[in-house]
């Protein structure tokens, strides 16, 4: 206590006051943790980043400049170089892309198979024009097969004028067609022989279902065997049908394909009844009726009916009306116009006889070749085997049937050597040597077998 009456604290002996310099310093700071320091480095990364975004790399130079800086320092002749020889590629790049003549064109087209001239005709509309009737008749008879067929059944109807014209388009469908051109469902290969339709269908398309192609028109009607004049409507050239037992079978209306052509058979299942009924039909039947009754003067019937049947054939014998109708009413094409394709098949039919010949002798050459092949490799691997067998039985071993040289006497030879002879390609270098050891394996233990001592059938103890 002070003498103030106020007291007065001691001093800690730890007080700064009392304690050295050095120990009077602040304390030194604790070391920082390294997730703070990653964190750090972290955030002056995203800094950077944020700074190279701001910034975008320098362009790169051109390489036009980079060119024109080489060229300025090569000399002026190294440049007259270089000028002739781009120009020397330009002229070849246009010399290579330049266009074929069309002459050119024809003649390659001219050689081409149905198929690739069908892909070629696709190509553009200027060589589709090049594509003629001559070119389509001759790719399809020279290169045979269901193309040729087809061209064949379509001669009979184009020589007798009884189909519209088909056009060298059309003639390409048919010559390359795989499907019914109707329903597209069924295969058809080729215009079938006999149907007289001139069209690519199926024989479902053709008289059945709810549209079908054909009618028949049944010769056991009155109307048929009473008025001669449908017997010469029939019996025209230009009338195409399909003769079955059922009757006529007949096209049952005009048709137009997908490009607008009309195709198909002239006269019509109801222009039979329109030709018979019309001015010059009706002409026709009074003027055969009349020869009828003219002639009908014997006193035997069968002799009247007889000679009234050839006054009909003698009075219907002008079918100018029939031609004329054809015509003028149902649209009939030119006979002049059938002439492209006859001439064609006629011009075309004996070169394309002559190559179908050679291309037979050529096929027949190599079955033969092939098979002389064959036995010779036949005979080879026969006699390497033999030369491996031993040669106590080794002729009694390859010893072959008088009916085929592939047959051998003993059975199991034949049994080891068939399945090579049958398939000669499946024979290898060791197959010889490894049959042969077989054989002779089994021809050895056989001899052993016959050398040993049996047992004698005299001696009764035995």
């Amino acid at each position: 206590p002070t003498t103030k009456g106020k007291m007065k604290t001691a001093k800690h002996p730890n007080d700064e006051a009392d304690l050295p310099e050095e120990d009077s310093k602040p304390p030194a700071k604790r070391p920082r943790r390294k997730a703070a320091i990653k964190s750090e480095k972290l955030i002056a990364g995203m800094a950077e980043d944020d700074d190279d975004v701001k910034k975008p790399p320098p362009k790169r130079p051109r390489r036009n400049k980079n060119k024109a800086a080489l060229k300025s320092e090569e000399p002026a002749e190294d440049d007259d170089a270089s000028d002739q020889k781009n120009n020397s590629k330009k002229r070849s790049s246009k010399e290579r892309s330049a266009p074929i003549p069309v002459d050119a064109m024809v003649n390659v087209m001219e050689f081409l198979p149905p198929r690739s001239l069908y892909n070629i005709a696709l190509t553009c509309k200027s060589l589709r024009e090049m594509v003629t009737t001559k070119m389509v008749v001759q790719s399809a008879l020279i290169h045979g097969g269901n193309p040729s067929k087809s061209m064949t059944e379509l001669h009979s109807l184009m020589r007798n004028h009884s189909i519209h014209v088909p056009s060298p388009l059309r003639l390409l469908r048919l010559a390359n067609g795989k499907r019914c051109e109707f329903c597209v469902n069924k295969s058809v290969n080729s215009l079938y022989n006999g149907l007289n339709i001139g069209a690519f269908s199926c024989w479902d398309c053709l008289a059945k279902g709810d549209d079908p192609l054909t009618k028949a028109w049944k010769t056991s009607w009155a109307r048929y065997w009473r008025n001669p004049v449908y017997q010469k409507i029939l019996n025209h050239p230009r009338v195409a049908f399909r003769d079955k037992s059922k009757g006529k079978f007949l096209w049952i209306q005009d048709r137009m394909d997908a490009h607008g052509e009309k195709f198909g058979p002239i006269v019509c299942w109801e222009d039979i009844d329109a030709m018979a009924e019309c001015a010059d039909g009706k002409n026709a039947t009074a003027a055969a009726k009349a020869a009828s009754s003219v002639a009908a003067n014997h006193a035997s019937v069968a002799a009247n009916y007889v000679a009234g049947r050839l006054a009909e054939a003698n009075a219907l014998s002008n079918i100018e009306w029939i031609d004329r109708y054809l015509t003028d009413t149902l649209g009939a094409p030119p006979v002049e116009e059938y002439s492209e394709f006859i001439e064609a098949f006629a011009d075309i039919t004996d070169r394309a006889r002559r190559i179908a010949r050679e291309k037979e002798n050529i096929k027949r050459d190599k079955r033969v070749k092939k098979q002389e092949n064959r036995r010779a490799a036949t005979d080879k691997f026969l006699a390497d085997v033999t030369a491996l067998i031993d040669e106590p039985f080794r002729e009694k071993a390859v010893e072959r049937s008088s009916s085929s040289y592939k047959t051998f006497v003993t059975p199991f030879v034949e049994d080891l050597m068939s399945p090579y002879l049958r398939a000669v390609s499946s024979i290898k270098k060791n197959t010889s040597t490894e049959l042969a050891k077989e054989i002779n394996t089994f021809l050895r233990s056989l001899d052993e077998l016959l050398a040993m001592n049996f047992l004698s059938d005299d001696d009764a103890f035995e």
